[in-house]
This record gives C-alpha cells, structure tokens and sequence, in this order.
C-alpha cells in the first residue's frame, strides 16, 4: 500500500496499457485496469459470435418490437421486476425456442450465460440481474399476453431466421400455436357475445338509448 502511494502516478501510467495489481501484506487485493480495457471486458457484445443463430434471432424480434411501443409500455408499467418488457419478451422468446419448461431455469442460466444476457438486453457484464422470483413472475404475466404471443410468432417466421443455424434451436411450435389459438377462439368469443344493435326493415341499423 505504501508503495502505492508513492508511486500511484506511475501505476496509473503502467495500468493505461495492461492491468496492474496490487498487494496488501503480500495477498492479492485490488487490480488497477485503464477505462478501455475495462469497457471492453464488461461489454456483453464481445461474448457474442458474429454469425450465431440468435443474432438474427434478435434482429428479428427487434424489428417487430420497433413497432409495438405503446404495447410495450403498457406492459412496463405491469412488470414488477423492474426491468423493461422488451427485455421480458426476449426472456420468454429464449424460453419458447430452447423449449425451457419453467423460467426459473432461463433466470438461472442468464447468471453465467452471457449470450443470453445480451440478447435479453443487457449491455454489460457488470450490469444487476432483477430478483428472480418478480422476474418469472414477469415472464409468466407477458406469455399470457395476446400481443407478446403474436410478437414471437412473427419473429419466428421472420425472413432473417431462414439464413439463420436453426439447429441450434429446439424450438415448442405446439406450445406457440397452442397459446395463439387459444387466445384467437377467446377473441373470437368475446365478439360473439357482443350486443347487435336492432335494424330496422331494409336492414338500416337503429339508434339505441
């Protein structure tokens, strides 16, 4: 420590070009690394490989999230984890094409899988994962949701993907046409049972108090 501080200067220096450690009573303490070296270990894209499947993936789910603001928003504001939902429909989007029976086991592997981090979302290592339990209880509540159903799907069929390795996937199809189905005949039924306003003859619709 002592000579740390009598020649803090000259670390500095040393440490602009390769990271510099530093001894307290002859242990490993702390290490003194430039600002460069350090964004460049933190940056997530750097675990990312050039051509990797969900590189695409994500291009793809981006480019329909792109228009889905306001659906998104709505969504935010319903999460509980604090994390945005863009973030939280690429979570489940994970979940659906490695066929992930629970998200307690994507909220697990997001803690040393730092390909999946990035495609979530997150920029940085360093960055703080949500409390898990809010965070599959986010997954939970988006995968119910009709629009982040219909938003997945069409990633999935998107034109990029088809340039893409998709062994790399395992993709539960019968899952998303499942839950799309689902939510159709719900629609559907909801219509349904919509009031007809009277006609009068000649088939002229009539005003109703």
């Amino acid at each position: 420590m002592q000579t740390l501080d009598k020649e803090l200067s000259k670390h500095v220096e040393i440490a602009r070009e390769r990271p510099v450690p530093v001894d307290r009573y002859g242990v490993p303490w702390v290490w003194i690394v430039s600002h460069v070296l350090w964004v460049d270990i933190d940056h997530l894209k750097s675990f990312v490989p050039e051509n990797h499947a969900l590189v695409y993936l994500r291009e793809a789910v981006d480019s329909v999230l792109a228009y889905e603001g306001h659906v998104m928003s709505d969504l935010t504001m319903q999460c509980t984890s604090g994390v945005d939902a863009r973030m939280i429909t690429r979570a489940w989007l994970l979940q659906v094409v490695y066929s992930l029976a629970d998200p307690k086991h994507l909220r697990e592997a997001l803690g040393y899988n730092m390909l999946w981090r990035w495609f979530v979302g997150y920029t940085a290592r360093s960055e703080p994962l949500p409390e898990p339990q809010a965070f599959i209880q986010d997954i939970k509540m988006v995968s119910a949701d009709p629009h982040v159903i219909d938003i997945v799907y069409r990633a999935l069929t998107h034109g990029a993907l088809l340039n893409a390795d998709t062994e790399e996937f395992c993709i539960n199809h019968g899952l998303l046409h499942t839950l799309r189905a689902h939510h159709a005949d719900a629609m559907d039924s909801s219509e349904a049972d919509q009031p007809v306003p009277p006609q009068r003859e000649g088939g002229e619709q009539t005003m109703t108090d």
